[in-house]
């Protein structure tokens, strides 16, 4: 479980308070398993309690007392997070091939006086770069516009009058910070990402990646409007050439398995997210998926050709599942099939009275071969 922590140390300094030269309606989209911490209650009383209620509901299954330790813990952090100008913090716990995983996304709205936001990006990484000289710099371009990010590392001690366990706990965790200059304001937001979870960075780097593309200003009407947006429909992308090639390569296997004549359609390569990334709350394309058909086939040769299929894979240690029927088939290939198959998969079904053979190659999840040193995941 991962403890929020205070921003690193702002590498901007504050200018003192000026009027702002616009308002904007900012927004941003988080996914429903990311629990908002109450940065923004009215007073101490009220947010303690909307505190403890969020510590019951996540430790449901703890003591009193673990609760009430988590709850002093979180406590004594959102007290920073104010002097720190955050307007946003939240968890997001997850349980990842049965462990538990967790990161803490803090937003936080800074003032400065510079009037050009390149200059101020600049400004900022070259100060960020006397503090942190051994993280990594990007200058990238999110939906809603210029920004910078320092991917880095960092580390608190949780004491242990505040630690869950009663003694003392010393956090390594991975951080990424994106500074966003708000346009035409005088401010600049700063969306930063902390993980313990040094197994599971990718997912949740990519998990921020996500949350970052659907920052956006404007109209109360307009921010709602994209959020809708953003949650209903995916994000495509065109399939990397090499990844076509794979469908393609397994395609033709598939081909010479089911050795059925006919004609030939669809062909299509089409980007997809693969389903355990769509219920994780990621949207953008993670894998592709080749579809095809013979048409014009014979029922006979069509009756044979699912058992050919499932024979020729199965010796090659491809894997069917409950999805197989007689008239469709599905096969993934795990670690026992050859190395250039793992992560593939298909289906294939027959239509014995449209004389139909269709198949859909799928290619592997890019962001479950994610290199670490990708940069959100």
């Amino acid at each position: 479980m991962s403890y929020p922590s205070a921003p690193a140390e702002e590498a901007v300094t504050a200018a003192p308070p000026a009027p702002r030269r616009t308002r904007l309606n900012i927004g941003w989209v988080m996914p429903p398993f990311v629990r908002e911490l109450p940065v923004d209650a009215p007073d101490y009383e009220t947010g303690a309690e909307q505190l403890y209620t969020l510590v019951t509901d996540l430790m449901a299954g703890r003591s009193d007392e673990e609760r009430f330790r988590f709850a002093l813990a979180l406590g004594s952090q959102m007290d920073l997070m104010l002097e720190a100008n955050v307007i946003y913090a939240g968890l997001c716990l997850l349980e990842v091939e049965g462990r538990p995983s967790g990161s803490t996304i803090i937003v936080s709205q800074i003032e400065h006086e510079s009037d050009d936001d390149e200059e101020l990006l600049r400004t900022t990484q070259q100060t960020l770069e006397r503090t942190h000289p051994d993280d990594a710099y990007q200058r990238v371009e999110l939906p809603c516009g210029p920004a910078l990010s320092r991917i880095g590392a960092s580390g608190f001690i949780i004491s242990a009058q505040w630690s869950p366990t009663g003694q003392e706990v010393a956090v390594q965790q991975s951080q990424i910070q994106v500074y966003i200059p708000l346009p035409g304001t005088g401010e600049m937001l700063i969306f930063a990402l902390d993980s313990p979870s040094s197994e599971d960075w990718e997912l949740h780097s990519e998990l921020f990646a996500e949350i970052l593309k659907t920052i956006d200003w404007g109209t109360d009407q307009e921010v709602e409007d994209y959020r809708a947006m953003r949650q209903s429909a995916p994000t495509t992308v065109e399939p990397a050439d090499g990844v076509k090639q794979e469908l393609y390569w397994h395609s033709s296997r598939l081909m010479d398995a089911v050795a059925l004549h006919g004609s030939m359609g669809g062909g299509e390569i089409t980007s997809l997210t693969c389903a355990p990334c769509w219920a994780k709350g990621l949207r953008s394309a993670c894998s592709a998926r080749h579809g095809w058909y013979i048409g014009n086939v014979t029922s006979d040769d069509l009756m044979r050709a699912l058992p050919r299929v499932v024979e020729s894979f199965a010796s090659q240690g491809w894997r069917t599942d409950g999805e197989s029927t007689g008239e469709r088939v599905r096969l993934w290939a795990g670690d026992e099939a050859p190395e250039r198959s793992v992560g593939h998969a298909f289906t294939a079904s027959v239509d014995t009275g449209a004389g139909t053979f269709t198949a859909e190659v799928t290619a592997p999840c890019i962001r479950a071969s994610a290199t670490t040193d990708s940069l959100f995941g």
